[in-house]
């Protein structure tokens, strides 16, 4: 028996809708389910988010975009980071539109997509300030020119940029995003279209919404979850509890060391329950005599250091009768996953998106 992470579809249709309200109705979402959709389970999460009208998806790797086509999607793949000559089969094979940042490799594209008679879709990626990938104003318009004039079988369909401080610094984000808009700008003015254009991650589309242009790419407030701690808005709804078994019970008789390291002595009289979660599941080692999950409601805090595959909790506070494979709730609230991220020196994307394939995840 797993740990099971539970998804609320109705907590995540409830943050595109608000996500649809910072926008025009002319602007549409790209949905991010990178990283395993921020470990909330990429193939349950974007088949549902298909069934609810969205159109595009983003991922940082040709190989997601890859599970997904397996998985049944049909909308619009985007693949985000830097595709190699290795990926560009599947890139044809599973009809893949992929971030463009280096003209060679564009040139590559173009050959391979030549020889098996495709034409793959683009979209160009500007570097206004990240500092990450992307041409940037001294190559772009010069690059652009000869990808459209001596590469007939790529297709430019979008241009695109990425914000690196939208939560925290608008100084330098609308430096980003006026950056951006001059290059944007004066493409259109030297002849060129693009069907998608996006700047706005999830901090962006919040505090920027006037730079929204055709695409916002939302991610990590479709599942319910703030970019910074700093941003306070309860209209997104978490959409992730995550739950764990029990395995043993059993009461101290003498004062005994708990765990690897003995980092926690239990005393005379206290019960503990070992439950099936460890820090190859994803709940961080430093939340090792740190944090607390739920039993029937209760906080109980977890007793020495979290072992790779389960941990150990006191539950003495615990009146009522619990049993062998009852479910203790790990997290359930942004603030518990911001707990943890607080206790890591962490963030929410980290907590989240750290939690393992093997954990079941279940559409509620």
């Amino acid at each position: 028996m797993s740990s099971k992470l539970y998804i609320n579809k109705d907590n995540i249709k409830n943050n595109i809708d608000k996500l649809r309200s910072y926008i025009s109705d002319n602007t549409k979402i790209i949905a991010m389910v990178k990283a395993n959709a921020y470990g909330c389970g990429a193939n349950e999460i974007s088949n549902y988010l298909e069934e609810i009208g969205i159109e595009d998806f983003g991922v940082a790797l040709v190989s997601e975009g890859v599970k997904l086509r397996k998985s049944g999607i049909k909308s619009n793949i985007i693949v985000t980071s830097q595709f190699l000559k290795t990926d560009m089969e599947d890139i044809i094979k599973y009809d893949l539109t992929v971030s463009a940042s280096n003209l060679d490799m564009i040139i590559l594209l173009n050959e391979y997509a030549r020889n098996t008679d495709k034409t793959v879709n683009i979209h160009i990626k500007i570097d206004s300030g990240m500092g990450r990938l992307g041409f940037d104003e001294s190559n772009i318009y010069d690059s652009i020119k000869e990808i459209k004039d001596t590469c007939k079988n790529i297709n430019i369909q979008g241009i695109y940029t990425h914000l690196s401080s939208a939560d925290t610094n608008e100084e330098y984000t609308r430096f980003q995003l006026d950056r951006f808009d001059k290059i944007v700008t004066n493409l259109k003015n030297q002849g060129y279209y693009f069907k998608y254009i996006h700047a706005l991650n999830s901090a962006g589309t919040l505090k920027y919404s006037f730079y929204q242009y055709t695409h916002i790419r939302a991610g990590i407030l479709i599942y319910g979850y703030m970019p910074d701690t700093s941003i306070k808005n309860d209209d997104f709804l978490p959409c992730l509890t995550l739950k764990s078994p029990i395995l043993r019970i059993h009461t101290i008789t003498e004062d005994s060391k708990i765990s690897y390291g003995g980092t926690y002595i239990a005393k005379v009289g206290q019960k503990i329950a070992t439950i099936q979660i460890g820090y190859a599941d994803g709940l961080p080692r430093p939340c090792s005599n740190k944090y607390s999950v739920y039993v029937n409601g209760n906080k109980c805090p977890i007793i020495g250091n979290i072992c790779m595959d389960m941990c150990m909790i006191d539950v003495s506070n615990i009146k009522d009768d619990i049993q062998i494979g009852d479910e203790v709730t790990i997290f359930k609230t942004k603030e518990d996953i911001d707990e943890i991220a607080n206790i890591t020196n962490s963030i929410n994307y980290a907590v989240i998106s750290r939690l393992n394939e093997r954990i079941e995840r279940i559409l509620i």
